[in-house]
């Protein structure tokens, strides 16, 4: 993995439907965002930012989630997402994480991840990278 430098940002900004509500995730009536899709939100957009760190065959795995929601999310309403990378042990990156919608706070917290071989972690659980039939999200 190449140096990943403190400070490093990621944004992303988007829509979520009602296929992403709590509701549509196993919560009868709740028909805001659930937190699982705001946390796979979280995931791709710290893994975009780290994509140009990575060396072949690298991949980023999350270890570890510190979130607080703050306030519902509407599906239907643009979300902005920022994550700012805070620090770096070896492998191990640390991002700040903050989702608003609407200039309101939605989520804040930490995420950390830890860079792997693909390859070899996928190996330990009988996988590969190019077996989809097995796990879909595992090739990049």
């Amino acid at each position: 993995m190449k140096p990943v430098p403190l400070g490093t940002l990621g944004t992303w900004q988007g829509i979520l439907g009602p296929e992403q509500t709590a509701e549509a995730l196993g919560n009868p009536g709740v028909k805001v965002i659930g937190s699982p899709a705001l946390l796979t939100l979280i995931e791709r957009c710290s893994h975009t930012t780290l994509q140009p760190f990575y060396e072949p065959e690298e991949a980023a795995v999350g270890i570890r989630f510190a979130l607080e929601h703050r306030s519902a999310a509407v599906a239907g309403d643009p979300l902005q997402m920022r994550v700012e990378v805070v620090a770096v042990e070896g492998r191990r990156i640390q991002f700040q994480v903050e989702i608003t919608q609407q200039e309101r706070l939605v989520m804040q917290g930490s995420y950390t991840c830890l860079v792997v071989d693909l390859p070899r972690f996928l190996a330990r659980y009988g996988l590969t990278a190019e077996d989809p039939s097995r796990c879909s999200s595992c090739s990049r």
